[in-house]
């Protein structure tokens, strides 16, 4: 908590990192070691130099912190707080600190240790601290788990279709082992394995499968495995309603994530209602979210084997956070509802918004044709310096809405009546709509011989439509840009509902999973009774194979849960 408080802070006043002080770096990466020291040595706890060690630890990081505080000025732009504002988030820091300074002194007061172990233990705890905090050892990362590049997807909804087929050789064979050089998967072979793969049945896992289904019992799946005949390679077989490396089935988490992300049910009732299912700890639900929204949408739907048209809608939302102007950056395609791109920035300039987009163009192996977009222009330039050639056309309903806007404020000053204002705005409307060209749009408008369209206000707004004329009628020239962003704006509001719950989405890294987290799910998950595509996922419409599996199964089958570079 006090890590994420100080980084609320630095992003409150700073750009990005390299705007940072000296010494904020320097906090952030001595808190690492301590949480390094305390996550090795935590064995230790009880122990009095454990916690002295600790505590001074945390005595000198209050005062680097009340340091910063006092050196923390907003960066042009950023906007400030009242200084009374900053004292009282100042003591609140310190007060958590405090709390937990006056914790170990408590603990202390009650510990007394004098045998020949416990002394010779609070030495070797000091001078462990020493080496590792103190001299700032680097720690090697933990090895990722591998099993996941040694286990494959197969199509199977169900338990009973499950065990009639894996207790049938010569069906599973037929119908499983002879088809995995089409599945999608590429991984766990040794570099020197090339070509067409072909497999050969070696039996069973030595143990079975565990693994909790949705009335909360466990239940056990015997699972085969084959060997690959060029390399040697054992791999494991798992149906589709197994997921890698989890204790509940792909069902149990796949209604988790639908009402959490989709129907923005909180965490906090998303755990409720799994009590049956035997999930304890809100922590569990956390890792699920983590699990979706890991991997990049552009990449999930890559590994499926889907292709963009190469036209899209995109926008920024300004997301609305106590002290913090936060941003979401979309990308959707208008013909499948597909959102490929979705990011979480601190501000929308021209070099944040080119890293998000070179980000999504990195992920996807299609070309990127055209955009419709707002008139913003620092997206509009990193739009063109990302993609080249790109086509750009804007938004016609963000167009219509300041000619609406400027109409109001036209009314008030020449008390003009309604009927005379949605007059204007319909001949407005007409103009821009029915322009096939650029030169089309221009013409139209010096046809605009009325006082009314002479005044300042609507005289602005009419220069700004020829200005952009060329984008204004992109969509006549190009089928795929469509007149407005109505598509990306409906993803957009979704995020807006999640952060009217909870009112802060607090941390970035966290924020990042979430919006991926959401996309992923709207990718794959069909839409309601009574919609437009009712029953349908803008994966289906993107002529994605389904198998006829259930949605999360269907994302299963196509390694959206595999964490690998390799992956394919």
């Amino acid at each position: 908590m006090l890590e994420k408080a100080l980084e609320r802070v630095l992003r409150r006043n700073y750009y990005n990192r390299d705007q940072y002080p000296p010494l904020a770096l320097e906090i952030e990466e001595q808190m690492k070691v301590l949480r390094r020291w305390v996550e090795d040595y935590q064995l230790y706890s009880s122990f009095e130099s454990f916690r002295v060690q600790v505590g001074l630890a945390m005595k000198e990081l209050e005062s680097k912190i009340g340091q910063l505080m006092a050196l923390c000025k907003p960066s042009a732009g950023k906007r400030r707080i009242k200084k009374n504002q900053q004292v009282q988030e100042h003591l609140d820091l310190c007060k958590s600190i405090d709390a937990m300074l006056d914790h170990i002194a408590e603990y202390l007061e009650k510990w007394q240790s004098d045998t020949v172990i416990g002394i010779a233990i609070e030495k070797g705890l000091q001078r462990a601290f020493e080496n590792q905090c103190i001299k700032k050892h680097e720690k090697e990362s933990p090895p990722v788990s591998g099993r996941g590049e040694k286990t494959y997807i197969f199509a199977c909804a169900s338990k009973e279709e499950y065990l009639c087929l894996v207790n049938d050789k010569r069906r599973f064979t037929a119908e499983v082992v002879d088809k995995l050089n089409g599945y999608p998967h590429a991984t766990g072979h040794k570099p020197s394995c090339t070509g067409p793969k072909e497999y050969v049945l070696i039996g069973f896992r030595p143990h079975d499968r565990k693994v909790i289904m949705p009335t909360g019992q466990q239940e056990q799946f015997p699972v085969r495995m084959v060997k690959c005949k060029n390399c040697g390679e054992r791999f494991s077989l798992l149906p589709s309603f197994l997921p890698r490396e989890k204790h509940f089935t792909t069902d149990v988490i796949g209604q988790v994530f639908q009402n959490v992300l989709l129907f923005s049910q909180s965490i906090q009732a998303a755990l409720q209602n799994l009590t049956l299912a035997g999930v304890k700890s809100k922590q569990t639900i956390f890792n699920w979210l983590r699990w979706i929204g890991t991997i990049h949408p552009a990449a999930v739907l890559t590994r499926a084997g889907v292709a963009g048209s190469g036209y899209l809608q995109e926008d920024e939302g300004f997301e609305k956070e106590p002290n913090l102007r936060t941003y979401s950056v979309v990308m959707v395609e208008p013909k499948t509802l597909l959102v490929w791109h979705a990011d979480y920035v601190d501000h929308v300039d021209e070099k944040t918004l080119c890293s998000s987009f070179e980000e999504f163009f990195q992920r996807v192996s299609f070309k990127i044709i055209g955009i419709t977009k707002d008139k913003w222009e620092a997206s509009t330039k990193a739009l063109k310096a990302v993609f080249k050639g790109i086509w750009i056309g804007f938004c016609h309903r963000h167009c219509l809405k300041k000619f609406r806007q400027a109409l109001m404020e036209y009314q008030e000053q020449t008390q003009c009546t309604d009927k005379e204002r949605g007059r204007l705005y319909k001949v407005f409307k007409k103009v821009l709509e029915s322009s096939t060209s650029q030169v089309s749009l221009e013409v139209k408008l010096k046809s605009l011989h009325e006082e009314a369209f002479n005044h300042p206000l609507l005289k602005v707004r009419l220069a700004e439509l020829k200005e952009n004329a060329h984008h204004y009628t992109c969509h006549k020239k190009r089928e795929g840009i469509t007149k407005t962003t109505s598509i990306v704006d409906n993803f957009l509001k979704s995020i807006k509902r999640k952060l009217t719950m909870a009112e802060s989405f607090r941390d970035k890294e966290w924020s990042q999973i979430l919006f991926q987290a959401m996309a992923n799910t709207r990718n794959f998950v069909p839409f309601l009774p009574g919609a437009k595509n009712a029953h349908k996922s803008p994966f289906m419409l993107a002529q994605g194979q389904t198998h006829d599996l259930p949605w999360i199964q269907v994302m299963n089958f196509h390694n959206a849960f595999l964490f690998s570079a390799n992956a394919c």
